[in-house]
This record gives C-alpha cells, structure tokens and sequence, in this order.
C-alpha cells in the first residue's frame, strides 16, 4: 500500500476523524488516518449516542468559535444526508446568591458581546417552561433556543467515511510504535509498518501524553475515567426531543451534571462532570464508581425526580484535561511540522470545527479563527506553579 502522504493524522475518534475529514476536502488522497484501535471503538472519549452543543461560554474566545460549530456540522449533513445535530433548546442553571449576578453572569456577557441570543429565567419560569424540573428559588437559568445535541457516535463514522470518499486512507488496529521528525517531515512507525508525511496532525485524546512521549514531549494532561447512566424512565414522552432541553447545572460543589433528552435509547442520559478517578489511558478500569452513581441519583431525586426509574445502563468514557481546561492548537516549537489539537474534555461539539481548523493550519499554517487561547505557550501549560482548576465555571467550560 502507499506509505508516503502529505498529512497523517494519528488518532481517529472525533477530533481526528473531522480533520481527515476536512484534509480530505484538499488533498483526495493524499492524506492518512492512523487508529490503534477498531474505529469507531468505546476506550476513548467520543463514543456514545450523544453530546451538548451550544452557545453559551464563559468566556468570548469560546463563544465567538461557537456560531461557526453548526455550520460545519451543517456542510457535514448535506454531504452526507445524515442528521447529526438536534436542536432542543439548552438551560444553563446555578445557585445564585439574591443581589449577586452569580456564576451565569460571564455567560450572559459573552452571548451578548458575540450577537447570541438568550433568555434569563428564573426558578419558577423554568418549571412554567419545563415541570419535569424541581427547582428552589435561588436558581438562575439560561436559556439559549439553538442548543441541543450532536451525535458522537454517527460524527465519528460519517467524518470517516467521507473522508474515505474523498479518496483518503484510514488504518485502524495500527498502533504507533515511533515518530522520528525530520527538516522536511515526519516518519512513523507502527505495527503496520513505516509511514512518512510533510505533516502530522496528533488528535491522540487521552492517549496524548504517551504519543508526546515519543518525541521527547511531556504536558501537563489528566486524565480522568468518566462515566454517563442511562435512567428507564416511565415518563419517557415527557423528556422527548421537543419536550425537554439539554442541560447543564453548576452546583456548589466541584462538580456540575448535566443532561439530555431521550435519545439513541429509550432512556434519559445524565451524568457529573468530573466526577472520576484519575486514571491513565493504559491502565484505565470500565468499573463503576460507586460515588460518582450517589451523587447523580441524589441530584436527579432532588431535582428531575420523574426521570428517574431502573437504570439501563452505566458506561465509562475517558477526559482528557489540560490544567485551564482550554484546547490545545498549536504547532510542536521544537517540531513545526507537528500540529497538536487536543480537547480537554469537552470539545466533541467543536469537533468539526477543530477538524477544519487543524486542515487550515496544516495547509496553509495559519486560519481563519481565533484560536490564540490554545497555545502552547500559556500558563497553564508552562507554569509548574499554575493551579490546576477543572471545575467548568467562571472562564471555565462544560461538558
């Protein structure tokens, strides 16, 4: 088979597979996907029916990225004729203390800079809007009308496979073994033998850190095993796609939850963000956390208590974190011709976007997108003193 390409990507989960994706639209076949796994696999952290997409950020960078996610996903579906986005509304909901603008007021203040619209609710107007909520009173809510769900599972594969028709190469079961740069390229070793590009694009996920070992590179990831349940609810109509909202809930504690309508099982999903045990991608365990499983039920009784019936199931995935909990995109200062795109746990609704991204960089070495928050070169990546805060608030994200 042909070894020599102008651009491989190593990893092919959702960051990986919308940047063959995208290199496809330029170079047919001159680029190459490499998977260590079968694609499409259930070890890493894109698999699964569904993730939030949505508008509201913390933070301008994020949501000035954000208005362009549906339209990539948009040219993705009309190539394709597969629906990946579901529009259900979204709720952002926090405690918030009377006379204080609370943790949703960098929400609200970057909506409105970026052109976003948005309501502001209160507890009670929520419960009018949507009764399968419980709620007290000191409860803000944001309510963005576009938000809803993309799902992960058909992205990965329909990225791949016009990828594939676009003339590109993916090789799944194809570990890398070694990665030599070079002045004018990169050679790769792996259980398939040697590959050479101009360009590599490394969307590794939460294998990033043993691939950056191979070239002598250590960041600062953690890697956590995450986990998401599906409830049997007997109450499914009410949380139908049309009924009810994708939400997101920034608690007290460490740790936020969030949520979906019925989709992909007959089921409601939900699940705590950064609920998990520190774990690597080698030696992660697909057991259940027993206290992470108390803390979602008790949040749910509290507050969607009609949600709640026998569970489906509960099923594991893997984060990877940067310490700001911000992307990575950014070129390898020893490496140029090395791009790395990693997505800190919570990047699958950018996925296509970052695809697309990763291809300009690639190509041209610059875009058309803000993406100067992501270097390599910050803080929370160069200071060994920097704090590390995974808590998706303030100028933090979520899920």
């Amino acid at each position: 088979m042909k070894r020599s390409f102008d651009t491989i990507v190593l990893g092919c989960g959702g960051l990986g597979s919308a940047a063959l994706y995208w290199l496809s639209r330029e170079l047919g076949g001159e680029v190459l996907g490499l998977e260590q796994f079968a694609h499409g696999h259930e070890r890493g952290g894109s698999h699964d029916h569904s993730r939030i997409i949505r508008l509201s950020y913390g933070v301008t960078d994020y949501t000035h990225l954000a208005v362009h996610t549906y339209p990539c996903f948009a040219e993705l579906e009309e190539e394709s004729g597969v629906q990946l986005v579901f529009k259900t509304g979204g709720l952002d909901l926090s405690p918030t203390p009377a006379g204080q603008p609370g943790e949703l007021g960098s929400f609200a203040a970057a909506m409105r800079e970026s052109g976003i619209d948005f309501e502001t609710w209160s507890a009670e107007d929520t419960m009018r809007h949507f009764p399968q909520f419980r709620l007290p009173g000191d409860v803000q809510v944001l309510y963005q009308k576009d938000a809803g769900l993309v799902d992960a599972r058909k992205g990965v594969m329909v990225h791949a496979l016009m990828a594939r028709r676009n003339g590109a190469a993916l090789l799944d079961q194809t570990a890398v073994q070694g990665i030599t740069p070079h002045s004018d390229g990169v050679d790769i070793d792996t259980t398939q033998g040697r590959f050479s590009a101009r360009r590599l694009v490394v969307t590794a996920g939460a294998w990033l850190t043993p691939v950056l070992r191979l070239v002598g590179l250590k960041l600062p990831i953690t890697v956590t095993r995450e986990q998401v349940s599906y409830f049997s609810s007997p109450h499914l109509r009410d949380f139908a796609v049309g009924r009810f909202p994708v939400w997101i809930y920034y608690g007290n504690q460490d740790h936020c939850f969030y949520g979906f309508p019925v989709y992909g099982e007959a089921a409601v999903k939900a699940a705590e963000d950064v609920g998990g045990q520190a774990t690597t991608a080698e030696t992660r365990s697909y057991d259940r956390d027993q206290r992470s499983d108390h803390s979602l039920r008790a949040f749910m009784q509290a507050h969607l208590p009609s949600a709640l019936g026998p569970e489906l199931y509960t099923k594991t995935c893997l984060y990877d974190m940067t310490p700001d909990r911000d992307f990575i995109v950014d070129f390898l200062p020893q490496h140029p011709n090395i791009l790395i795109v990693s997505g800190a746990a919570h990047a699958y609704k950018f996925s296509s976007l970052l695809g697309k991204i990763a291809a300009e960089l690639t190509l041209t070495g610059q875009t058309t997108f803000g993406i100067e928050r992501f270097g390599l070169d910050r803080p929370g990546l160069t200071d060994p003193g920097f704090t590390p805060s995974f808590r998706l608030q303030g100028e933090a994200l979520s899920p």
